[in-house]
């Protein structure tokens, strides 16, 4: 460069910071797929944060539309997953056994004890004995099937 010439920069390109949290919260819709609620939650806040990253422009930038597909799809494949799940508790015998193994090391209750009580709970406000056990701090049934405490 010859002497006496500026040195001209290069504008720096603003980082959307709606658009990063858009991001963000798409990747925990991701990681969060096997909770089935997560994926609503975060993937939910993720589409919100790319429709604010639009500003005033008409058009969504391609990490925003990027991460509102990513979203719909932790969505949906959070909720197909809680419903298979649920299917599998409800028809499948050996999945049905371990359900109702860990409900009982839990709670003292099968899985449809568990459901009735919830279910009593919520219509009539009559708390369930495994709730009271657990309000008060007793934790009889946290141990192993051979009787040994975890």
């Amino acid at each position: 460069m010859p002497s006496g010439q500026y040195y001209q920069r290069m504008p720096r390109r603003q980082v959307n910071g709606m658009a990063v949290a858009a991001l963000v919260m798409a990747l925990l819709a991701v990681l969060t797929i096997v909770t089935g609620v997560g994926p609503v939650f975060f993937g939910s806040m993720a589409i919100l944060f790319a429709i604010l990253s639009k500003g005033g422009n008409r058009r969504m930038k391609g990490t925003a539309l990027g991460c509102v597909l990513l979203s719909v799809t932790s969505i949906a494949a959070g909720i197909l997953l809680t419903i298979k799940v649920m299917d599998l508790i409800q028809h499948d015998p050996m999945v049905r056994q371990q359900v109702d193994q860990s409900f009982e090391m839990m709670y003292g209750v099968d899985y449809d004890g568990f459901m009735d009580g919830m279910k009593n709970y919520y219509e009539t406000g009559e708390m369930p004995e495994f709730m009271e056990n657990m309000q008060q701090g007793k934790y009889p049934y946290y141990s192993y099937p051979g009787g040994g405490q975890l």
